[in-house]
């Protein structure tokens, strides 16, 4: 009668030691990445693999526009406080995006890219969607991967410096970071397709976050981009949501306008 007590609390003491072992988040073996041109590579691996993502994006500062109409003629712009946010699906291929313009004005839209077409509505052309092949405008799904494949074909050439800073938090996890600094001739004649920016003359400051944990996700973008007259543009990108499952359809029919 004693003694049942007193085996009964060194099992369960055993039983909470156990149970605490295993319970134990154990560390990860992941190991650390200390070269910069590693820790790119293998940002766009895990790119490369990628089902889906959600960015979001803000702009502050000005840039030289080619806006889609007049001729697509340069026009400075002063787009701070610039937003946008999109879910997009990779294997599909298919994307939402909402956005927000500030450039004298708020001009506020949705854009739907799916099933080979794409849809669009903003405060411009009312509360309706407008219909158009895939690819026909600035937005397709595939524009991500193909940005973020340029990037890192730019980014990976030889006798580009790229440093590696301090490592920094994004979100819940710890991030390296690496930065190069770039110029108009290192973007190529095209830059990066897919940006209406005029690059004439520029230097842009690119750093990537990149997740220490494997996959080694691509968390984010900061880029600066310097124009030679002294105004600047910083874009900022959050990436998170890595494979997690996301649905992407096209409006209701009585929400999109009738084709002419």
């Amino acid at each position: 009668m004693i003694r049942r007590p007193k085996n009964a609390l060194l099992t369960l003491a055993a039983v909470a030691f156990l149970a605490t072992a295993c319970g134990t988040t154990p560390t990860s073996t992941t190991p650390a990445l200390t070269d910069p041109r590693e820790i790119v590579t293998a940002a766009l691996t895990s790119t490369e693999s990628a089902k889906s993502v959600h960015l979001a994006a803000t702009v502050n500062g000005e840039a030289t526009v080619a806006l889609p109409i007049g001729g697509g003629t340069g026009t400075p712009l002063d787009l701070t406080g610039t937003t946008a946010s999109a879910d997009i699906d990779f294997i599909k291929p298919a994307a939402r995006a909402t956005f927000a313009v500030k450039a004298g004005v708020t001009l506020n839209g949705e854009i739907i890219a799916v099933d080979g077409k794409t849809y669009v509505k903003s405060t411009l052309t009312g509360p309706l969607y407008e219909e158009s092949a895939a690819g026909a405008g600035l937005f397709d799904p595939r524009l991500v991967g193909d940005l973020i494949d340029n990037l890192g074909d730019i980014l990976l050439k030889p006798g580009l410096n790229l440093v590696k800073g301090d490592d920094v938090a994004c979100g819940s996890k710890q991030c390296y970071t690496v930065s190069a600094d770039l110029a108009a001739d290192d973007l190529g004649a095209t830059g990066l397709p897919g940006l209406p920016v005029d690059l004439a003359g520029a230097t842009l400051k690119v750093t990537l976050r990149v997740e220490k944990d494997a996959p080694n996700h691509l968390a984010g973008i900061n880029a600066v981009l310097s124009q030679p007259d002294g105004t600047a543009l910083t874009v900022d990108v959050t990436a998170s949501k890595w494979d997690e499952p996301v649905t992407i359809s096209a409006p209701p029919a009585d929400q999109v306008k009738p084709t002419s």
